[in-house]
């Protein structure tokens, strides 16, 4: 027997038309009860199943949605996802994933094929590339189409979309103040993602708090360098870093340098639970709610799809300081 039969050789078995046949699977009243139950179960017997592609096509419903996200080996970007699928699993829509790797023309040509009958609606942030780059025609191309879409983290300001926000600017002013409250002086920025809106956007809390501040802004490789270099030429007794890179770099300069965390030096960065808590000492972060941001994200869009809302909405997602040994 065939793994799989089409509507028109089920139909040859059966001795019926094709119509009967579609109609009877799809419940139809015109066809009677009798026949509906023979020929679903002959349907059964073959394997038959209804083509996808053919049925999306005539609807123009897909049941899918698209996510772009720019890098799955970010913790952050693989919380998201945990969180978006933790959702759409419970309802009756799909997911597929592309990962940009911070390319612009990846993020394109995901916008591109996605659009073509494959989803109703997106899930994105940004890759590096279009931010930098500041190019956003593709999702221009997106809002032409009437398809529904939720950025989150990364977003284009003034695009017109729903979006879900992190109050990264805020964070990092009451973060900043409360080293100063705690008679840390010196407090240095730390960065490997001063391209990223929400690089800026937490090195403007820290600006706002901190009058003189001082940023060092390099990559994952050159970030230890800049902070070593700091660490033996000015007095520093805080650094604050805003990801995860930065972070790891500085515990492993201060001990390098034998600092005494925090007594001489506090921390706080961006990291995984389970990569902070299992750094010697464990490092205090600043918590995305990764998963929350995919659950409402999740959410605003099955919102979209489902009730046919036109309002954009907004939401932000509080990030939480998590206390553990380097301040």
């Amino acid at each position: 027997m065939s793994a799989t039969i089409t509507l028109k050789e089920l139909s040859k078995i059966l001795g019926v038309s094709i119509s009967t046949v579609s109609k009877a699977l799809n419940d139809s009243h015109e066809i009677s009860t009798e026949t509906k139950a023979r020929i679903r179960e002959t349907a059964k017997l073959y394997n038959y199943q209804p083509n996808k592609i053919a049925m999306n096509l005539k609807s123009g419903k897909t049941d899918t949605i698209g996510v772009i996200i720019p890098n799955i080996q970010n913790y952050f970007f693989a919380e998201v996802l945990f969180g978006i699928e933790k959702v759409i699993a419970d309802s009756d829509y799909h997911i597929i994933v592309s990962i940009t790797n911070e390319s612009l023309d990846k993020e394109v040509s995901a916008i591109d094929t996605f659009s073509n009958s494959l989803v109703d609606g997106f899930i994105v942030a940004l890759a590096e590339e279009t931010q930098v780059h500041k190019e956003f025609s593709h999702f221009h191309k997106v809002a032409r189409l009437k398809k529904p879409m939720v950025m989150f983290d990364r977003v284009i300001k003034n695009f017109n979309c729903d979006k879900v926000l992190v109050n990264d600017d805020q964070v990092l002013f009451d973060t900043t103040k409360k080293l100063l409250a705690s008679e840390r002086k010196e407090i240095v920025l730390a960065t490997t993602i001063q391209n990223l809106s929400v690089g800026k956007s937490r090195a403007k809390g820290y600006l706002n708090a901190m009058e003189n501040g001082v940023q060092l802004e390099g990559t994952s490789e050159t970030i230890g360098m800049l902070i070593e270099k700091q660490l033996i030429s000015r007095p520093t007794d805080a650094i604050i870093a805003l990801d995860e890179d930065a972070s790891l770099a500085a515990i492993r300069v201060a001990k390098k340098l034998h600092k005494k965390i925090p007594k001489e030096l506090a921390i706080i960065g961006y990291a995984s639970e389970k990569t902070a808590s299992n750094l010697t000492p464990r490092l205090t972060t600043l918590n995305q709610q990764g998963i929350s941001i995919g659950e409402k994200a999740a959410c605003m869009l099955l919102n979209k799809l489902r009730m046919g809302v036109s309002e954009i909405t907004s939401e932000k997602v509080e990030t939480t300081l998590v206390q553990r040994q380097t301040s």
